[in-house]
């Protein structure tokens, strides 16, 4: 919503307010005597400077802490009320919003903090919540003997002798309480009915506040989150590895902006090459933000001459004290010796790799032993995490996957699955790794419509030429 938008409202707002004031006066004016009817008319006078202000608040996009302060301090000032005061209802929670020096608090005070004075008891008050209990927010409230009462009993600054309050809606739903005091007399009738149309010129004004808010947050989070993701990209591949005696090919899709999936391409020592694939459990910024540090992390740890399983349990020791307890990383590693077809393999939690051999057109499922990186400190991992051996042959095909592609569903809410999945790289896999990923990624986009994909996916193959 912009700034003309805003101001649309605003001059829409207070024409409302003004037509409903006439109605609602003209009546009052017209049965009351000369005494009450200049009472009337000064009530008049200030509510149209109240609701002009209002006009200014929100044409000039104020903060909500502005306009809650007018809101009460123009209460205060249209019905000369001694107090006034604004709660916001957060879930159960009554939280103050503004309130006047001595404005109607709807907080329970115990004795040591009844006795003291001044600006010391109002802070009090501002920063404390209170409960609401059992039907608090009546839409209209009994009248009797001169007091208007809430079922919300006011913690007394003074003696009260007439209060009014009433709910603030935001469509089916009070989103505040708006109050007014006055410690010697009553309110007049006609006293009820100007705040009433102040009570719903606040609820206009504050509900076009608050749904602009809403919206400005939302674009900032959106484009924060466009920025992370534009970061995100920078760290996959940007392109397809030259290695001799491979031909790989990777690929992936976001859930959402930010992926909690990720794969990389390794150089290594004494020309081998590594490929990683992995996935962060969760989806969001949260899962993009370990994704990230893993990254970098095994990007340290495979430079120095070890074996894949050494830098898959560095990796999980440096990463289990810094993720949440809830969370963890699967992960499967290779490691290439150059043209030779040799291939030794490191599966952490990962769903198991799909290797087609060329000469029988079989898929055999790679299922070496090994824990998530995350879930144990060290000693578990490393006693049960292995490392395999394999001998690719000429137009053998090895294909690594994250579940955003077995668990992907279609309408009916049946998932692709291992079945399928195997079945097509099985009638494929001869063709190569490049038209094994364009052929299952078709095959899971027809399956699967993008509404109904809840992870990331991502597939990589090394096919040995």
């Amino acid at each position: 919503m912009n700034g003309l938008e805003l101001s649309l409202i605003a001059i829409l707002l207070v024409g409302l307010a003004l037509l409903i004031w006439r109605l609602r006066v003209t009546e009052s004016q017209y049965r009351a005597s000369e005494g009450r009817r200049t009472a009337i008319e000064g009530e008049e006078h200030r509510m149209f400077d109240f609701l002009h202000l209002l006009g200014v608040s929100i044409e000039e996009e104020r903060s909500l802490s502005h306009l809650y302060r007018t809101i009460v301090e123009g209460v205060e000032e249209v019905l000369t009320a001694d107090g006034a005061a604004l709660y916001l209802i957060k879930q159960n929670d009554l939280v103050p919003g503004h309130l006047s020096d001595r404005g109607p608090a709807f907080i329970r005070v115990s004795g040591e903090v009844r006795q003291r004075e001044g600006d010391s008891l109002i802070g009090w008050l501002r920063l404390h919540r209170a409960k609401l209990e059992g039907e608090p927010l009546a839409a209209s409230l009994e009248k009797e003997t001169g007091r208007w009462w809430t079922p919300i009993d006011p913690v007394e600054l003074d003696d009260i002798d007439s209060l009014m309050a009433v709910p603030l809606w935001r469509g089916d739903q009070p989103f505040a309480i708006l109050a007014a005091a006055r410690t010697k007399g009553t309110f007049e009738d006609y006293d009820w009915d100007t705040f009433r149309s102040m009570a719903e010129q606040s609820s206009f004004a504050l509900g076009n506040a608050l749904l602009h808010k809403e919206v400005h947050e939302k674009r900032r989070l959106d484009d924060e989150l466009r920025t992370a993701q534009a970061v995100q990209r920078v760290l996959l591949p940007d392109g397809n590895p030259d290695w001799a005696g491979y031909r790989v090919r990777g690929m992936n899709v976001a859930a959402r902006l930010i992926s909690g999936d990720y794969f990389d391409y390794l150089d290594l020592p004494d020309g081998k090459h590594g490929v990683v694939v992995a996935d962060v459990s969760g989806k969001g910024v949260g899962a993009g933000l370990v994704m990230a540090s893993c990254r970098s992390a095994l990007r340290a740890l495979v430079q120095d001459k070890g074996t894949p399983l050494q830098a898959m349990a560095g990796l999980n020791r440096l990463i289990f004290h810094d993720i949440r307890q809830d969370m963890f990383v699967s992960a499967a590693y290779a490691v290439l010796e150059n043209e030779t077809g040799k291939l030794t393999l490191v599966r952490a939690g990962h769903d198991a790799p799909l290797l087609f051999r060329k000469n029988t057109n079989e898929v055999e499922v790679v299922k070496p032993g090994g824990l998530a990186l995350g879930i144990d400190k060290g000693p578990v991992f490393e006693r049960v995490t292995k490392e395999l051996e394999i001998e690719m042959q000429p137009g053998d095909v090895l294909l690594f996957y994250t579940d955003g592609i077995t668990e992907a569903e279609d309408l009916g809410g049946e998932e692709y699955g291992r079945k399928r999945l195997r079945e097509v790289f099985a009638s494929h896999g001869a063709y190569g790794a490049e038209d094994v990923l364009e052929r299952i990624t078709a095959d899971v986009s027809q399956f699967s419509p993008k509404t109904t994909r809840m992870d990331d996916m991502t597939l990589v193959a090394i096919e040995r030429v």
